[in-house]
């Protein structure tokens, strides 16, 4: 396989990553936007929420710099 073809590959690979890690930030977004603003904060489900915000940064900023990488070359 050439450099070429593996860097298509892993742009491929990354992009696919971030698509798969946004799919449960899109899917918390009703339970998001049907927060009650007079209740407490604290009956949020600050951890899921944290959890899916996290994996979809992680494969964002994976894609980031594979993108760098690529454009150095």
């Amino acid at each position: 396989m050439s450099d070429q073809s593996e860097a298509v590959l892993a742009l491929k690979n990354a992009w696919a990553g971030v698509i798969a890690a946004s799919e449960p930030v899109r899917d918390l977004a009703p339970a998001i936007a049907a927060l009650d603003e007079t209740a407490s904060i604290e009956a949020a489900d600050l951890e899921t929420y944290h959890r899916a915000a996290l994996a979809q940064a992680n494969a964002v900023m994976a894609l980031r710099g594979l993108i760098e990488r690529l454009q150095e070359k």
